[in-house]
C-alpha cells in the first residue's frame, strides 16, 4: 500500500467515525424529541373529550430507524458489498414506508399509488434476490 493509499483510508476511516459521531447524537436528540413528544401527546389525550394520541411521533420514530440502519452500513466489514447494498434497500424501505404511513391519500392520484407500489415491490424483489445471494454465497464456503 503506498502513501496515496493509506492517506485515503485514513481519510475515509475519520470520515466514518465523524459521520458516525454525528448520527449518534442526531439519533440521541430524535429520541429525546419523541419522548418529550410522547409525553405531551398523553398529557393532552383525553377519553371524555374525544382526544387521542395522534401519529405525529412516527415521523420521528422512522428517522431514528433510519439513522441506526444508515450507522449499521458504516460498521462491519467493508469486503462484503452485498451486505451494504442489502442494508441500504432496507434503509430506502423503511424511507418508503415512513412516507406511505405519513401520507395524506385523499389527495394523491391513482398514477401515484400504482408508482409507490411498484416502486415497494422492486425493492423487496431486490431485497429478495440480495438475501437469497448472500445465503447461496454463505452456503457454499461452508
Amino acid at each position: 500500500m503506498n502513501n496515496i493509499d493509506k492517506t485515503i483510508h485514513f481519510a475515509e476511516k475519520s470520515i466514518y467515525y465523524t459521520l458516525s459521531i454525528l448520527i449518534l447524537l442526531f439519533v440521541f436528540y430524535e429520541v429525546f424529541d419523541l419522548i418529550h413528544l410522547f409525553y405531551i401527546e398523553v398529557n393532552e389525550a383525553s377519553i371524555l373529550e374525544n382526544k387521542s394520541i395522534a401519529l405525529s411521533g412516527v415521523p420521528l420514530f422512522f428517522n431514528i430507524i433510519i439513522a441506526l440502519e444508515i450507522l449499521e452500513t458504516f460498521k462491519g466489514n467493508n469486503d462484503n458489498i452485498l451486505r451494504k447494498v442489502k442494508i441500504i434497500l432496507l434503509i430506502a424501505l423503511t424511507a418508503i414506508s415512513r412516507k406511505v404511513i405519513v401520507m395524506d391519500v385523499k389527495h394523491i392520484g391513482f398514477e401515484t399509488e400504482i408508482g409507490i407500489s411498484i416502486l415497494i415491490l422492486s425493492i423487496c424483489a431486490g431485497y429478495f434476490i440480495l438475501h437469497n445471494s448472500i445465503k447461496k454465497n454463505s452456503s457454499k464456503k461452508e
